[in-house]
């Protein structure tokens, strides 16, 4: 009896609730049966250890600011340009788990709205003119360039015949040639149109605007029907170029190591 309840005792958890029930029975015989019955609650501690910090920035400054105060010899900071994001690792020594920082720069209004209406896109010619006066004050020309280019536009969608011209070489024809019908007879006019416009805007918040150009491809499929397409090669060196100025600002903290790349872990291999 001794050592069973030695063995009971033993499951009594420490810094636990333990509730111990005791019931007895009387048996045919007699005698008694005394049945012990222990429940175990697990008590929280009073104070949790707090979660690791995984901040994401999305302005320079304050990014730099926050690094600035927590930095130590264990910090290292991973620029990956292909998402364009940075992640700093407060302490890649720990013993017990790093805490990362992640910058991730967020589109400019204005950028945000030219990506979303002129890049990269097909579209009719009228709705090309709505678009283009939406981002009139992103043009490098200003925005009396942008009422020019939208009248053209409009001028073309009034016109009751269309045809595309497109040639290489000086003398070639670029644009659109419109048939007017009116009272007097038909009057046909030549609209040139520009292979490109250039805009000039920042990309994310708190950086220097910077400048590219939008291409422009104009097609007729059938008469009265005219579409507008916008092609952007210079825009994904404009955005590496922007990024390579953060990864500057960044290594402009002392004693920290910046390398391009990401973080990774995998588990440990043990020998069996």
């Amino acid at each position: 009896m001794e050592n069973q309840l030695n063995d009971f005792l033993k499951n009594v958890e420490e810094f636990g609730c333990n509730a111990l029930t005791v019931s007895k029975k009387i048996l045919e015989n007699g005698k008694e049966e005394v049945t012990l019955n222990l429940a175990r609650k697990k008590i929280m501690p009073e104070r949790m250890e707090s979660p690791a910090r995984e901040h994401v920035f999305h302005e320079v400054k304050g990014f730099l600011d926050y690094l600035t105060r927590e930095k130590n010899p264990g910090m290292v900071i991973f620029a990956e340009v292909e998402s364009s994001q940075i992640i700093a690792i407060i302490d890649e020594k720990a013993e017990k788990g790093f805490e990362r920082i992640d910058l991730i720069p967020q589109y400019h209004p204005d950028f945000k709205l030219l990506r979303d209406t002129l890049l990269d896109t097909e579209m009719p010619i009228f709705l090309f003119a709505k678009n283009l006066m939406r981002n009139r004050n992103v043009l490098d020309a200003g925005t009396e360039k942008a009422k020019q280019l939208a009248l053209l536009m409009r001028q073309i969608t009034v016109s009751t015949k269309i045809k595309a011209c497109a040639g290489v070489g000086a003398k070639s024809v670029n644009g659109i040639m419109c048939t007017t019908e009116a009272k007097a007879g038909l009057d046909e006019s030549q609209i040139d149109l520009p292979d490109s416009i250039a805009v000039k805007l920042p990309i994310y918040l708190g950086m220097d605007p910077v400048c590219f150009d939008i291409d422009l491809t104009i097609s007729a499929q059938k008469e009265g029907l005219v579409s507008v397409q916008t092609d952007c090669p210079e825009l994904a060196i404009r955005k590496y170029e922007v990024f390579q100025k953060i990864i500057e600002q960044v290594r402009e903290i002392e004693d920290v190591l910046v390398t391009l790349g990401r973080p990774n872990t995998r588990s440990w291999q043990y020998n069996k």
